[in-house]
């Protein structure tokens, strides 16, 4: 796990180590609705596949099957959960106590390690995840791949969905984490050239709606963070 001087808040891709301690895997979960995770043509005796992207140490993507199951009874829930840290990961798994979650480590924006996730959907006869959960990664994918790349990561991942659930986070945690990387001595080098500022949450419904036709059909209350869990179709 890679952190600047010291400081576990100083990271360049949002890989904190003690993430739960001040993001609460239960908050964030009483803020899922029960209604938007099924549609009609949904078949009982086909799994219910989730993709996880940015599962930290997965704390909450084991709470997130537990969740799933009880709302779903009559599907088996799976969830492939995938972060960019491979220590994160090996604790996930060190800890992971369900054969129905596999976690593995996978840089979502590089092509090659993309393919572990499209070769999970292969293995399962499937070319689609039911769910595909980003929550809390938008910001260090815009900061570190530029406006381009977030379109590209919006764009790769709503590619493999029925449901799409993305948790930006607003323009003031970048400000944040831009402060915290540089008093460590280092920078986002992309940050000043961002097009999608301050109303980044607008320009990434925007994107996803417009140019993805995306349906959006929740939107959370805000979290302590001022973030907004949001489910589009």
């Amino acid at each position: 796990m890679e952190f600047r001087n010291k400081d576990p808040g100083a990271v360049q891709y949002g890989n904190f180590i003690n993430y739960y301690q001040f993001n609460s895997a239960e908050e964030r979960l009483k803020l899922l609705p029960a209604d938007q995770w099924t549609t009609d043509d949904n078949a009982p005796n086909v799994p219910y596949l989730v993709l996880d992207v940015g599962c930290n140490s997965g704390v909450f993507t084991q709470l997130l099957r537990d969740y799933l199951s009880k709302l779903l009874p009559q599907r088996d829930i799976l969830i492939y959960g995938v972060d960019i840290d491979d220590a994160l990961i090996k604790r996930a798994k060190a800890e992971n106590n369900c054969d129905a979650i596999t976690f593995e480590c996978v840089d979502v924006m590089d092509n090659e390690a993309f393919e572990k996730i499209n070769d999970y959907l292969a293995k399962h006869q499937r070319s689609h995840f039911d769910a595909v959960c980003c929550f809390s990664i938008t910001m260090w994918i815009h900061l570190n791949h530029h406006d381009s790349g977030l379109q590209e990561f919006l764009r790769k991942l709503s590619s493999l969905a029925k449901l799409f659930v993305v948790e930006p986070q607003p323009w003031k945690c970048y400000q944040t984490a831009e402060r915290r990387l540089k008093k460590s001595g280092e920078v986002f080098p992309l940050f000043p050239e961002l097009k999608w500022r301050s109303q980044v949450e607008d320009e990434i419904q925007n994107y996803l709606e417009l140019t993805l036709q995306r349906r959006k059909v929740y939107e959370s209350c805000p979290t302590k963070w001022k973030r907004k869990i949001c489910f589009y179709r």
